[in-house]
């Protein structure tokens, strides 16, 4: 797709981060903005005459919030796609997005480049949920060494994904993710995946959801 045909319309109650995003995406040529809201009920109105490619919502918003938008804009819009920002990082916030169809999800304490990264990911038709380890991994190198791969693919098995959906978000083969599952097992001690994942969370390297 030509970038200028690229359309994205964003919403957000804080008018420094709306504008700082606006910035950016106009900056490094990553679409045209055709919509800025304030809230959930804006961006529903403004879908209603303009359908741009991409909405880019803040979870927590007033009127009607982020979640709830998505949820509307996936059911009304599906052609539309949604990358999220929440200032709340948690694992059940991401698998509650994913299942209403979100393509995205950042924090907002988000680098520039990862914002970039996230908007060309979703452009090119794939999902973008970045690894969670610093935030919601809580590593014990005392008791279990694990690498930074293997707690990302562990992380993403906590999600409820699949080796090839894995693979795919890690840019590896399913031959590899289905090593990196191997060797979790033959650390962990177990021979099941809700083992695997119950002495994970016992050992504190996942959240319990």
């Amino acid at each position: 797709m030509i970038e200028n045909q690229y359309n994205i319309a964003i919403a957000d109650d804080h008018r420094l981060i709306l504008s700082g995003i606006r910035n950016i995406i106009l900056d490094n040529n990553l679409g045209n903005i055709i919509g800025e809201v304030n809230n959930g009920l804006q961006m529903l109105q403004l879908l209603q005459n303009k359908k741009p490619n991409l909405v880019i919502l803040d979870v927590n918003m007033p009127e009607l919030n982020g979640v709830q938008t998505a949820k509307k804009i996936t059911e009304m819009y599906p052609n539309i796609s949604i990358l999220m920002l929440s200032q709340y990082e948690n694992i059940q916030l991401i698998k509650e997005l994913k299942a209403i169809g979100v393509k995205g999800y950042l924090s907002k304490n988000f680098e520039i480049d990862q914002l970039i990264d996230s908007i060309e990911t979703i452009k090119q038709g794939r999902e973008y949920f970045p690894s969670f380890t610093q935030e919601y991994l809580s590593l014990n190198k005392d008791k279990i060494n694990l690498t930074s791969r293997e707690i990302e693919v562990l992380s993403l098995i906590a999600l409820g994904e699949k080796s090839k959906e894995i693979a795919c978000q890690l840019f590896l083969s399913q031959y590899t993710v289905d090593t990196h599952r191997k060797n979790l097992m033959r650390k962990l001690d177990v021979n099941s995946v809700s083992g695997l994942l119950n002495v994970a969370r016992d050992l504190g390297y996942i959240l319990r959801i």
